[in-house]
This record gives structure tokens, sequence and C-alpha cells, in this order.
């Protein structure tokens, strides 16, 4: 029967050794805290870090609206001096699918014949335009503030309309297409026309989105010459309008109600969250999102790496060491062979043959991480084979596996665990270096991945030490990680290896 106040006697001994050194307490306090953001990684960032898109319901879109623009520098720039008139995201319409009536009448201008509606809309209400003989066109006008001297990078716009026309069947088309407008406003009375849409079916939802990537939105207003006025120059109050014009030639003479719902402006600024976005054109990822949910990769690739690959070489040195003969020559030859191939152009082999999806790099750092340990244990077994110990267990009548059990695993326990802590960092920077050359899992945030998509955006030619949020924060990351652990196997070989124990 397993005596547990022994075991807890035993943990509490090297529990008062191991925290006298302060390299050991160091290394926890670290990994301590990488275990925590990795653990509160979808608490510290809601985005998701590979397709980071802005939270909401627009019917149409084929993919979520973007969280930024692309190569945004970190949002705490703007403390810095001359990063004052930085332009930053904004949301021009709050509650754009129209889900509160009360919200709606609150932010929007509208006229008498536009009325809330909460029972149509593509997910939650809509607004009703109703029509009379002598209405033609009918603005929704919604103020909003650019408070930024600099220009914003790009937007993105979403709307989808429904004309309600009794007598008409779902689907028919209209005959002429009803314009719904869109633009914005500046105070001087400047409009920006960012697009018009067109519906042309009656009784059926039409939902659409576009987006301008100019480092601009801008349009030129002539008079006395021509003088380029942009629109968003100078931080002031702005107006997004929404224009339908509805004529009887286009609803075959009946009056028509339109349905608008789902509208949104999006304007992305130049700066966004704690450390930038990367130079993806179509989701720019959050770096700060990348970085933290690449812990949970790099610990889970580390552990799970060190403990297979030193259970593997356990097994096999303890085997080779203590049976000999035909099993120790075909296994210990068969790790010489391993060893003496280059490591790095043999894993590059093994992941172009078989795949660079995240387990096959996890089997491949495994595959080569057991010979070096297998090597240490079976040179140990070698020796404890002949001890006073195992020699009086073997006259005693003791079998091979029961010696092995009993009287070597113990005594190589050890080493066991300074190689645990010692083979983590290993895992964690090969798979890095895979990564790095385009040889990882495209599909996952690692920090090797933010280094490949580093190098092959070309970011380091074009802007060089400008985008260092991008690079740096995922190396020193790599860094400390592995030197925590690192530290923690100093820490363990002072304490077990006993030519090392320091006695106090």
């Amino acid at each position: 029967m397993v005596n547990l106040s022994d075991y807890q006697r035993r943990f509490k001994s090297f529990w008062n050794e191991f925290k006298q050194s302060k390299r050991g307490i160091a290394g926890i306090i670290i990994i301590l805290f990488f275990a925590v953001i990795a653990i509160m990684a979808p608490v510290l960032s809601p985005l998701d870090p590979m397709y980071p898109g802005w939270q909401g319901y627009y019917p149409g879109a084929t993919v979520q609206p973007q969280a930024a623009d692309k190569l945004c520098v970190p949002i705490w720039y703007k403390s810095l001096p001359g990063g004052e008139d930085l332009s930053e995201n904004i949301k021009v319409v709050p509650d754009h699918e129209f889900s509160s009536k009360e919200v709606f009448e609150d932010e929007w201008d509208v006229p008498q014949n536009v009325l809330y509606d909460s029972t149509m809309g593509t997910h939650n209400g809509s607004v009703k335009i109703l029509y009379e003989p002598e209405e033609i066109t009918t603005n929704l006008t919604k103020k909003f503030e650019y408070p930024f001297n600099n220009l914003p990078q790009s937007y993105w716009l979403h709307i989808s309309a429904f004309v309600e026309i009794e007598g008409m069947g779902e689907g028919v088309q209209l005959e002429e297409p009803i314009p719904i407008r869109l633009s914005v406003h500046n105070e001087t009375g400047f409009e920006f026309d960012i697009v018009t849409f067109e519906c042309l079916y009656a009784n059926a939802w039409r939902s659409s989105a576009w987006s301008s990537r100019n480092y601009w939105i801008m349009k030129y207003f002539q008079t006395l010459g021509t003088i380029p006025v942009r629109v968003f120059s100078s931080p002031g109050n702005y107006t997004f309008n929404i224009g339908v014009t509805v004529n009887k030639n286009q609803t075959g003479g009946n009056e028509p109600t339109v349905y608008v719902d789902d509208a949104q402006l999006l304007i992305y600024g130049e700066a966004f969250g704690l450390l930038g976005t990367d130079a993806e054109f179509d989701h720019p990822r959050d770096l700060f999102t990348m970085l933290i949910y690449g812990t949970r990769i790099s610990f889970m690739i580390g552990v799970l790496c060190a403990v297979l690959s030193v259970l593997i070489g356990l097994f096999v040195g303890l085997t080779t060491g203590y049976l000999r003969g035909i099993i120790d020559e075909a296994l210990m030859r068969f790790a010489d062979l391993l060893m003496v191939l280059p490591t790095l152009p043999l894993m590059i082999v093994l992941v172009i043959v078989i795949g660079s999806s995240i387990w096959n790099i996890v089997g491949i750092l495994i595959f080569m991480g057991w010979m070096g340990f297998s090597r240490s244990v079976r040179s140990m077994v070698l020796s404890l084979r002949e001890r006073q110990f195992v020699e009086a267990a073997k006259a005693a009548g003791a079998g091979k596996f029961y010696i092995i059990q009993k009287h070597i695993l113990p005594n190589v326990f050890a080493l066991v665990y300074i190689s645990l802590a010692t083979s983590v960092p290993g895992a964690i920077i090969a798979e890095a270096s895979l990564a790095w050359l385009g040889l990882g899992d495209a599909s996952i945030p690692s920090w090797g991945n933010m280094f490949y998509n580093y190098s092959r955006a070309g970011i380091a030619v074009t802007r060089g030490w400008q985008t260092w949020f991008w690079v740096l924060p995922p190396g020193i990351a790599i860094t400390l990680l592995a030197i925590s652990f690192i530290l923690i196997g100093f820490a363990l070989d002072e304490i077990l290896n006993p030519k090392l124990r320091q006695r106090r």
C-alpha cells in the first residue's frame, strides 16, 4: 500500500531545498506568468486570433468586417511625441441592427414618414419608410464625431434593404431599381458619395457590403478653381446619410414600403490594440491577440514533446542498458544514426513529406528528441546493474522487470526531472524555427507564425525598425519561456545531482 505521508514528507523536504534556489523560483514565477496568460487569453482579448472581426450581425457579408486595417501601430503610440494625431477606429452606428426603437429614435434624425418596425428585419428590427404620392426622396441621417487630425486608412460599409409592394409576387424584378444612396457630409456641407445601392426586386431582402482601402476618403470640390477638400481633413462633427429615392415608374404605379436594416459605416484608423496589427490584406490580425494565444501553443508543444520524448528515451535507455544483447545493439545503432543526421534539414524534409499540421510537427519533434536522453539513461543503467543491491535482488530470485522497476528506475529518476525541464526550450524553439521557415501550421496562432508573417510580408525591408512591435514581442516571449525552464533545470540539477548538491 502506498504511504502518502512518506511522499508528502519527501516533497516537503525537496521544496524546502528548492525554494532556496533563486534561479528555480525565478523560473517558476515566469512559467506561472505565461500560464495565467494562456488560461486567460479569451478574457484578455475577445478577438479571434486568426480571423479577427468586428462583432455584430451583417447578413449577406461574405466575411465579418475586419477588426482593423493592416499595419496599425499600437494604441499607446498616441501618448508619444508625434503620435497625438493618429486616427482610431470609429463605429458610426452603434445599433446597426435597429434592435431598439428607443435607441433608433435617439440616434437618428428622420422625417415623419419613417417609422420603426420591430416585426421586420433580417435579425431584430428595421426601419420602415412609407411613401405617399408627393414623397420622392427620404433621408435618414446619423450624426457622429471624427475627433482625429489624421485621415482614416479605409472604411467598410454595409446595408440591407427590402421593398414591399402589395400585389407583387416575391422576388419580382422592378421596372426600375430603387437607389439607396449612402454618403458622408462634413460641417461645411461638403458631401462625399460613398456608393449607391440599388434594390432590383420586390418582396425580397437584399444585403451588400463595400470596403475601400484608400489611405484617405476624398473628393474634389470645385469653386474658384480646383481645391481638394478631404472629407475627414479635420476633427469635427459629420453626418452619415442614407437617401432612398422612389417614384411610381419604379413600382408599377403602386406605393411601396421600403425597409432598411443593418446599416453600418466602419471607419478604420491608424492605431489599434496594445501591439497594433500585421499586414494581412483581407483580415489584419491583432498582434497582441496572436501573442497571448501563441502562449498556449508554445506551452502545449514544449511540455508534450518534452514528456513524450523523455518517456521514450527512458524506456529505451532502461531496456537497452539492462537487457543488453541484440536489443541494445539495434536500438543504440538506430539512435546513433538519427544523432549523426543534421537535425533541422531532416525535420524540414519530414514536415514537407508528411504535412505541416501541428500534430505532425509534435510527432516529428518527439521522434527527433529521445536519442540523447536514452544514451544518458543507458550509461547510468550499465553502472547500476553491477551494483551489489542489484546482485542481491538477483540472488533473491527477483525478475528483470522487477529489478528495473524497484531498483534501477528510482536511481535514474533524478535525471528524468532535469531532462524534462531542459527539453522544453528546445521543442519551443524548434517549432518556432519551422514556422519561421514557412513550414509551421498556418491555421494556428503561434509565435513562430508571427515571425513568418513578418518575413513573408517583406516589412523588414520596407519599414524596418518602425514595425518592431510586430517582431520583438514574440522574440522576447520565446526567450523568457525558454529561460524559465532552463533555470528550473539548473535548480533541479543542483538539488538532485549528488555531485552538485549544496549542503546547508
